[in-house]
């Protein structure tokens, strides 16, 4: 059976909030003079929609497109957006694997996504990815950083926790962190600024499209 959020989705937002507070928040918006002037962008997951919600209101002529796997979390997204909004939003319900699209995007957004998949999942998305983002154009992506350091052992151990329980809630097969900046440099994408949100914890960073 393919990995669902759909049984996490009523307290997802809640969960984040509890575990993380406004990090996970800060980490999304960090560069958001990208989307502010971004015609097409396309998410890759958007949990309950509250990034959506602040993304249709600080852009007025952007169009959207969400890949999401989980129909509830899909549900609540909708839930969040204005009526007159509603068309400027198309929603894919799938798996990202099985998305295909002929549009290109200015923008891409990952937030806290590639770590629900294995190293061979993120070789083959990333690049099915980068294919339908325009030359020049920007991806941003925001993660956990998986280190066991000194001073970071709490850190560490909440990460495992969250996927003890992101492993039998939802089925995903992934057990840490891939560092995301390998596959993009392998794929085309430029690295420009990388911003740790929290030291050794969370970050977010900002790639542009060479070829």
């Amino acid at each position: 059976m393919s990995p669902t959020f759909n049984r996490v989705a009523p307290f997802y937002e809640f969960g984040e909030k509890l575990f993380f507070g406004s990090l996970l928040d800060s980490s999304r918006t960090f560069f958001k003079e990208k989307f502010k002037h971004s015609r097409s962008i396309l998410l890759l997951g958007e949990g309950r929609g509250s990034f959506l919600h602040q993304l249709l209101e600080t852009n007025q002529l952007c169009d959207v497109t969400i890949v999401d796997s989980s129909s509830a979390m899909i549900r609540y997204q909708k839930s969040r957006i204005a009526k007159e909004n509603l068309n400027r939003v198309c929603f894919k319900c799938m798996a990202l694997e099985d998305f295909a699209s002929t549009k290109e995007f200015d923008l891409i957004c990952s937030f806290f996504f590639w770590d629900c998949f294995v190293s061979q999942q993120i070789d083959y998305l990333v690049p099915k990815c980068s294919h339908h983002l325009k030359k020049d154009g920007f991806w941003i992506n925001s993660d956990f950083q998986d280190l066991k350091t000194f001073g970071n052992g709490f850190n560490y151990f909440k990460i495992r926790l969250m996927y003890m329980f992101f492993n039998f809630t939802t089925g995903i097969h992934a057990w840490r962190v891939e560092p995301f900046q390998k596959y993009a440099e392998g794929n085309g994408l430029r690295s420009l600024e990388i911003k740790e949100i929290e030291k050794n914890y969370i970050y977010t960073e900002l790639f542009q499209k060479l070829i």
